[in-house]
């Protein structure tokens, strides 16, 4: 399972190819797979990190007032929570891909092991 985990988090970061035209239900479906992946989860990961800084200036700059940094707080508390769900929900789609969808079984990623030298 931890390796499935690594493979997913090695897709962080690779850019899907988007089809070149719409022939079939199947292209329709990797186009909206292509637009989703490449163009609105990174601008929720900067939404998500961008609420998690404004929490952290908000509750930094409003030291004398308590609702204000209650609001920060909030801000930062909920950012973390969005981050962690879709980091968490990539590498779900990440391990179900790599079970589900691999035209070959998943044989997972190299384990590291420590070498002694004696």
């Amino acid at each position: 399972m931890f390796t499935n985990v690594a493979e997913a988090a090695k897709l962080i970061g690779t850019e899907i190819t988007c089809p070149d035209g719409i022939k079939s239900l199947t292209d329709l479906i990797n186009w909206f797979t292509c637009t989703l992946m490449n163009a609105v989860v990174p601008l929720l990961f900067a939404l998500a990190i961008a609420g998690f800084i404004y929490g952290i200036i908000k509750y930094f700059l409003s030291a004398d007032n308590e609702e204000q940094k209650k609001a920060g707080k909030n801000f930062m508390i909920w950012g973390i929570v969005a981050i962690f769900v879709m980091v968490s929900i990539w590498g779900l789609v990440g391990i179900l891909s790599g079970t589900f969808l691999s035209g070959s079984p998943n044989t997972g990623g190299v384990i590291p092991t420590l070498q002694i030298q004696k």
